[in-house]
């Protein structure tokens, strides 16, 4: 049902864009330098819009690696320190056997 529904409003757009194009009163070279243009400025937008995009993934993915990396650092040491601790537990419990 959705889907017709946007169906429905892009033909209906693309008719009105033509029917407004056909009773223009300018000339088809006009016209079509006019379209060239527009569709010439919304490419560069869109060009930039991506290349903004991208840069923004790439510090994200960069600082999500950065905190992996720091968080793994964080894990591994308190596996170290709790290793080291129940070393010294055991070095404890065999002098108290003796």
């Amino acid at each position: 049902m959705k889907g017709s529904n946007v169906a429905a409003f892009l033909i209906g757009a693309l008719a009105g864009g033509i029917t407004a194009l056909l009773y223009a009163p300018q000339s088809g070279k006009k016209t079509r330098q006019q379209v060239r243009e527009f569709i010439d400025e919304e490419m560069e937008q869109a060009s930039e819009f991506v290349e903004r995009t991208a840069a923004k993934a790439k510090n994200a993915v960069n600082k999500g690696v950065s905190q992996v990396k720091q968080g793994a650092s964080h894990a591994r040491e308190f596996v170290n320190n709790e290793i080291a601790g129940v070393k010294a537990e055991l070095c404890d419990c065999d002098r108290k056997t003796e």
